[in-house]
């Protein structure tokens, strides 16, 4: 049992440090496993494959959680997982159910988000019900109790729900640190720690069960020393990666861990050109140094809005391109507003005719399919309102001539139609036209008698189960996979992102629909209550692009995205504050 510490500041060359170790020792019969964060598995698992030619026969990448559910199967856990949205669908169920209870918390969707980060937290932090009910117990401040009461409240009811149900996300690094010792799996292998900027409590959890286990663990860290000094985090932007090396230490002391020598990578290899090496030494420190030499490769522009600023940009890439012999693919965009620039860049880097994958998620409640299934719970929740039968009508999934829905429209404005008028008997207000009179009346079948069709199925059984199936079989008999298929042909030419949103949309729907039937199953709900439970879920589950080319600039948010390999890269969004 070992640990070894490799640090250095950032481009230092830890990670190729250990894929050369890994190189070194690759034909040695132990296991090697190189654990990173989920955003790095594929860089890592790249560079695996790149250091070994292709042998890494006994190493492999892994992540903190495919760990835990390799060993949760191995030991036999069979609880079902419960999706991240299906978590957010339970939480607004706890607070709907318990709104007379509770003093701050409503059920709407920033308290859903808000609840959820929470327990997120907790749960990272190993902070259990008992151990909050606690510290709320030892509190002075009234009303800072009151609130953390209604939070404890929804955290016990929460975990009542899942208890021997459903298998949390969050809990799955506790239920690895539990049982590492149960598998044999990991037994005698070395332990590569790369890219992590420090340590949840649970992932601490985990690696001290690893030491027990182990050969060796060797963990690379981003750090100029590994002296504490007692600076505080405002003045050393390395404190908490120092704080995870003491952390480390002490746990590697207390399960009497035989620690090796660290080893300081001095050198920095990353940057290409001596300003952003320069940059990178001064940029945090109070005593800079000034660059006296003529600067050639970073270069700053004052805008006056987001769109001379993306122009800016766009412009410049066409150089890049044409006069220095980029590819679109050498080139980056990142900014930490991806919301206020993304529609910017689609249209001006269109007008200049650069290629783009914007790596951002889109709000799947705006897609036409979701609006059309809301809009069917929304006229039953609302009672056949003028509002709710309209919006239906118009997501033009009911082959209706968009004319037709006008005229409609028109009349029902006119003589007033809402609530049981829509679907009692045929409308004979008015001296209308009889030919045009008749038209109508067949609109407005072509819109209610489906809807009724669908109400007489849910109305014997409400529950979860039977308006999921209800609302599949709805789906399937109005054909609109086959109509999400033709809307998407249309518009195959002028926007592609659309077209890769229809179909995906589907198949996503099916996915919620069934998390509602695994979590709610036969619990009896309102068409309102289903209809606030799906917005839900589809807010929670964004549509992700897959990037459609391989040579086109990427534009990401700089807190999500890595660009190791571009060239040229541009920071937009930039300011002084």
């Amino acid at each position: 049992m070992k640990l070894k510490i490799i640090y250095g500041k950032s481009g230092s060359g830890k990670s190729t440090y250990l894929f050369n170790y890994i190189k070194n020792i690759i034909s040695n019969p132990q296991k090697i496993y190189i654990i990173t964060p989920e955003q790095f598995s594929y860089t890592s698992e790249r560079k695996l494959l790149e250091s070994t030619n292709g042998a890494a026969i006994n190493a492999e990448v892994l992540t903190f959680s495919r760990m835990a559910h390799r060993v949760i199967t191995e030991t036999g856990n069979n609880l079902k997982n419960i999706e991240p949205f299906g978590r957010s669908m339970l939480i607004y169920d706890i607070l709907d159910n318990k709104k007379k209870e509770l003093k701050f918390l409503g059920k709407n969707m920033q308290n859903v988000e808000v609840i959820d980060k929470t327990i997120t937290e907790f749960k990272k932090h190993n902070i259990t019900e008992t151990n909050l009910g606690k510290a709320i117990d030892n509190l002075e401040d009234e009303y800072l109790k009151i609130k953390l009461k209604d939070v404890e409240n929804i955290y016990n009811a929460y975990e009542e729900k899942i208890k021997e149900k459903f298998l949390d996300e969050n809990d799955v690094l506790s239920i690895l640190a539990e049982n590492i010792k149960n598998t044999d799996m990991f037994n005698d292998a070395v332990f590569l720690i790369d890219e992590f900027a420090g340590f949840t409590p649970q992932e601490y959890r985990i690696i001290e069960e690893l030491m027990k286990i182990s050969k060796e663990i060797i963990v690379t860290i981003t750090t100029d020393s590994l002296i504490d000094n007692k600076l505080s985090e405002d003045t050393d932007i390395f404190y908490s990666n120092k704080i995870a090396i003491n952390k480390l230490i002490e746990i590697a002391n207390r399960n009497n861990v035989e620690i090796e020598k660290p080893i300081f990578l001095e050198n920095t290899y990353r940057f290409k050109n001596e300003e952003l090496k320069v940059l990178e030494e001064n940029i945090y420190d109070n005593f800079y140094k000034k660059y006296e030499k003529e600067n050639k490769n970073i270069k700053l522009f004052l805008a006056s809005n987001p769109y001379s600023e993306v122009e800016h940009v766009a412009s410049q890439i066409i150089e890049e391109v044409r006069e220095n012999g980029y590819r679109y693919r050498d080139i980056g965009v990142i900014t930490k507003n991806i919301e206020t620039y993304s529609s910017l860049i689609k249209v001006i880097f269109a007008k200049y005719d650069i290629p783009v994958y914007i790596d951002e998620k889109k709000d799947l409640s705006q897609n036409i399919l979701i609006k059309y299934i809301i809009s069917v719970l929304d006229v039953f929740s609302k009672n056949w309102s003028y509002d709710s039968v309209i919006a239906y009508a118009k997501t033009l999934f009911c082959d209706i001539e968009e004319e037709d829905i006008y005229v409609l429209e028109n009349y029902c404005k006119k003589w007033g139609i809402k609530y049981s008028k829509w679907y009692k008997e045929d409308w004979n207000f008015g001296e209308e036209d009889k030919e045009k009179l008749k038209k109508i009346n067949e609109t407005r079948r072509k819109i209610v008698e489906p809807l009724l069709e669908f109400k007489e199925k849910c109305i014997k059984d409400q529950s979860a189960k039977n308006i999921t199936s209800a609302i599949y079989e709805f789906l399937i008999r109005q054909n609109i996979d086959k109509k999400l298929e033709a809307k998407a042909k249309e518009v195959e030419k002028e926007n592609a992102d659309i077209v890769s949103e229809y179909e995906a949309s589907f198949n996503i729907v099916i996915k919620i629909l069934d998390e509602i039937v695994k979590v709610f199953g036969d619990e009896r709900l309102t068409f309102d209550k289903y209809a606030s439970l799906l917005k839900i879920s589809f807010t929670e589950n964004g549509l992700g692009k897959i990037p459609a080319g391989l040579d086109q600039v990427t534009v990401g948010d700089v807190d999500r995205s890595r660009s190791h390999k571009v060239k040229v890269i541009f920071i937009i969004g930039v300011n002084d504050r």
